[in-house]
């Protein structure tokens, strides 16, 4: 990791003592802190990745923030939190932030735990807002004059929390002012009306001049009683026609704006002038992601979380080639399918570039739907499609999925056949995005829904046919299942020469993909029942152990629901012990699942579990965080040598702070 010292000297950033001493700063100095602001940022994503073209844009946003309001008093909330590098910067972490998204470094998100300018944890879209109101509505209660100031992007805004937050405040008219950081991108292509009607304030130049126009036209009209009525109407009607801030109006905000969010001396004029108003206010801000640094801005999406970039040219360094990773395999796969189905369509929700399905819209443009940052509606869209006829497939993170949880229940579930393809990406340990985008949980949220078939493949070649495998069963109206859950992880393909042809695929099937021999003198023969990645980990410790793991039995699950008890019950009566593996959490996760199986079935064997503690994991590379948990190959070949009651020196495994 490169050190404080071997970073490139920056007087002010360096210097800067607390946000307060920003207010000391002349209109020269506060250029050159920007740029110093900026380099540090390209500095440090450069080697360590992260998020670049949204944080680039909101430099002088913040330094306007930060110079207008004292957050050590007043509240500030910055919604996902992937702009939020310049605030960290001015607030205290600028020797520290060449440790950004490191082990036992700094978040790569406001986290109230690094510094009291960060309010709450943050990580997933559309949330701010709601706190914000809940923060404005405690301060009053409590009798306190604090500002409360949210921060939300243009694409958050897509997010139906976010409108019930705004609603909210409306309604209890709370002291709250939303700042829209409108810089109209996502981390994909903008998707949605609210989109459509920010583009019309973008473009409203001639706003003012033609309400001025109008009104003057309308002053015209004769005096009458029922003219002068109308003219009234007519006024009032003009001004929702034209007035570029009326949606925001209509939910009880006071609009301002659009302020040039680059420009710092008139961003810090509106936010001066928002500050001394009551009740809620939303400051319109216009930006652009990568503002500063043309390469950003020419393509924001290659820059939205990249690595091993120029500093000034923005060229990439060559890297070695790479395998695919289960996302490609996926988008491979499913067009496949679609080329053979025209009723297979594709759903996401603000993330095609990263689930894949990027691919499928650029050769299906019409039969893919990107619907923002809505993943409650997107299950609902996706039974709409299902109950007209088509083949939807729902591609999620696991970590977003689970932000529509109620209407996977009621909109997939409860209408029992409709055979809803959902995956599950970035499924289990993430990185470097930490705890707010593990996807840790998704196996104990959805194995309790009745009529959902769960499952993860061993490698890619298993998840072309797991995809293909669920897309035939729905076509089958009397083996249909509410749903067909694949989930898998954020990494590339194991390239293993299984010294066996797969099983195809059926339901509840797991597949034996090595057979215990004769166990050593003395050794209890041993199954290991591995799930989706732990697959490709327990094969590797076997090969470590070589003879060693002569009595040990490997079953590659395939599926946690349904489990395969058959073959659990048969190998139970060959084999003492039982050790089941996932990257998962183990509360009610896959070797849950296998326990409470072993209990209904009323089997006599010893049971181990390898999964995620009952904690929070924090950032840091995947392979590490697997191996803290003793997931990695190490701590299996360890566990395993355990069992079988093979000597060696034990490895220790430490708790994550």
């Amino acid at each position: 990791m490169r050190t404080m010292a071997e970073m490139k000297p920056l007087p002010l950033l360096d210097g800067l003592l607390a946000p307060a001493d920003l207010r000391k700063f002349t209109p020269s100095q506060l250029v050159q802190i920007a740029e110093e602001i900026r380099y540090r940022i390209k500095e440090t994503v450069s080697t360590h990745g992260g998020h670049l073209a949204s944080n680039l844009g909101t430099v002088e946003l913040t330094l306007a923030l930060h110079r207008v309001f004292d957050f050590s008093s007043d509240r500030l909330l910055w919604d996902v939190g992937h702009q939020a590098y310049p605030h960290k910067l001015v607030t205290g972490r600028a020797k520290t932030f060449d440790t950004n998204r490191q082990e036992g470094g700094i978040s790569g998100f406001p986290d109230p735990i690094e510094s009291p300018y960060d309010l709450a944890k943050v990580g997933h879209s559309s949330t701010a807002i709601s706190t914000g109101v809940g923060v404005s509505e405690g301060y009053r209660r409590l009798g306190q004059s604090r500002h409360t100031v949210v921060v939300v992007g243009d694409g958050a805004l897509t997010g139906g929390m976010a409108f019930e937050g705004l609603i909210n405040a409306g309604e209890l008219k709370s002291d709250l002012i939303v700042v829209l950081n409108d810089n109209g991108n996502f981390i994909d292509a903008p998707v949605g009306s609210l989109h459509t009607h920010l583009d019309r304030i973008r473009s409203g130049q001639m706003y003012q001049y033609v309400r001025e126009r109008f009104k003057v036209a309308i002053a015209k009209f004769p005096r009458g009683k029922d003219l002068a009525r109308l003219a009234k109407h007519l006024e009032l009607a003009a001004d929702k026609l034209l007035s570029p801030g009326y949606i925001f109006e209509d939910l009880g905000f006071k609009y301002f704006g659009p302020v040039n969010g680059h420009d710092i001396v008139a961003t810090e004029e509106a936010l001066t002038r928002v500050s001394k108003l009551k009740g809620p206010i939303l400051l319109h801000v216009m930006t652009k992601k990568g503002g500063g640094w043309q390469p950003s801005v020419d393509d924001p999406l290659k820059f939205h979380g990249p690595k091993g970039f120029d500093l000034d040219t923005g060229s990439f360094h060559p890297k070695a080639p790479a395998s695919k990773t289960y996302s490609q395999v996926f988008a491979d796969a499913l067009l496949e399918i679609a080329r053979e189905d025209e009723r297979l369509v594709a759903i996401t929700a603000a993330m095609p570039s990263g689930t894949g399905l990027r691919q499928f819209a650029q050769e299906f443009p019409d039969r893919m739907y990107d619907v923002g940052i809505c993943e409650q509606h997107s299950f609902a869209f996706a039974e709409g499609f299902a109950v007209a006829g088509l083949r939807p497939v729902v591609a999620h993170y696991s970590t977003f999925a689970q932000r529509g949880y109620d209407q996977l229940f009621q909109e997939v579930v409860v209408q029992r056949n409709l055979g809803i393809v959902i995956t599950l990406d970035r499924a289990g340990m993430v990185g470097e995005d930490g705890e707010t985008h593990q996807g840790l949980y998704d196996i104990a949220w959805s194995r309790t829904l009745p009529g959902l078939v769960i499952m993860a493949p061993k490698d890619g070649g298993e998840l072309r046919a797991m995809l293909r495998w669920c897309h035939d069963e729905r076509c089958r109206a009397e083996t249909r299942a509410a749903g067909y859950c694949i989930r898998y992880p954020r990494e590339e393909v194991p390239a293993i020469a299984w010294t066996t042809e797969p099983a195809p695929i059926a339901r509840g099937k797991a597949e034996v993909l090595k057979h215990a021999t004769v166990a050593p003198a003395g050794v209890a023969p041993l199954m290991i029942w591995a799930y989706g990645a732990m697959v490709r980990i327990a094969w590797n410790a076997l090969a470590e152990l070589g003879d060693a793991a002569a009595g040990v039995t490997l079953v590659n699950a395939r599926f946690v629901k349904p489990l395969d008890n058959d073959l659990l019950a048969e190998l139970a009566s060959s084999h003492a012990h039982l050790l089941t593996l996932e990257d998962h959490a183990l509360m009610g996760g896959f070797g849950a699942a296998v326990a409470e199986a072993v209990a209904d079935l009323g089997l006599t064997i010893r049971l181990s579990r390898g999964g995620v503690r009952d904690e929070l994991v924090p950032h840091a590379g995947r392979d590490r965080q697997l191996a803290l948990h003793g997931l990695d190959q190490a701590g299996v070949v360890a566990r395993i040598r355990d069992l079988l009651g093979i000597r060696s020196n034990a490895i220790q495994f430490p708790k994550m702070g």
